[in-house]
């Protein structure tokens, strides 16, 4: 059976590593889709966006591979939601932590208050040294970029 173009434009796809990564994520589409090189910020069929879709599901470990390949952190949905906001959604701490890393490095104005709020009571029940880590990073980035952080945050 002959390899598509795309698979053969794609030739780290062999990789098992890779291929192994893309099965364990339920990635409903073609593992190309998730290959280095690939584009992880378009619009595939039925609308779906890779980066956006491992946003959501929580998907920490594929959130670091698209983000070491280029993945676009400060793109948004077709209606208007962040990548955190998406990442908050998954409830995932791991994916939250490597989004708001990278948006950090992009230097991206912190979340918004509303954020704020939601990140520290979804996380209120996670191990002590997440919700530190989570707190500090806050704090840490509220005050490289000098914005007050939400009332009743640490």
């Amino acid at each position: 059976m002959p390899f598509s173009r795309r698979v053969c434009d794609h030739p780290a796809m062999a990789d098992w590593k890779i291929q192994q990564m893309t099965k364990a994520s339920g990635w409903p589409l073609s593992p190309d889709d998730l290959a280095p090189g690939a584009d992880f910020n378009a619009r595939l069929e039925g609308g779906l966006v890779p980066f956006h879709w491992v946003c959501l599901a929580g998907k920490a470990g594929v959130v670091k591979h698209m983000l070491a390949h280029g993945a676009d952190v400060l793109d948004h949905t077709a209606d208007g939601q962040d990548m955190l906001a998406l990442a908050l959604r998954s409830k995932d701490f791991q994916t939250v932590m490597r989004v708001i890393d990278q948006l950090k490095a992009h230097a991206a104005p912190p979340p918004t208050e509303a954020q704020q709020k939601q990140l520290t009571h979804t996380f209120r029940q996670a191990h002590t040294n997440a919700g530190n880590r989570l707190q500090q990073t806050l704090k840490d980035w509220a005050r490289v970029h000098k914005a007050p952080l939400a009332p009743g945050t640490r």
